[in-house]
């Protein structure tokens, strides 16, 4: 039975290609390697934005090392 696709839940354009290109897996091994390349890919994309993020509030390693302090500080004072 033919499963119908509901307008809220349709596949985009992109994810339509990409189920396109998986009928050429063959192997266990090429599902991993692509799996370690989707992976790796939005790795990167997180990066980004934090990189981005991080220049555009100007934010230094000094800042996370004080953050990371108050936070321990506060872990400390909680668990007395």
């Amino acid at each position: 039975m033919a499963h119908s696709v509901s307008n809220d839940n349709k596949l985009s354009t992109l994810q339509l290609e990409f189920l396109k290109s998986l009928k050429y897996m063959a192997t266990e091994k090429q599902l991993q390697d692509i799996k370690s390349l989707v992976r790796h890919y939005f790795a990167l994309q997180l990066d980004n934005a934090i990189e981005k993020v991080e220049t555009e509030k100007d934010y230094t390693a000094a800042i996370y090392e004080s953050w990371l302090k108050t936070n321990l500080a506060d872990a400390k004072t909680s668990d007395s």
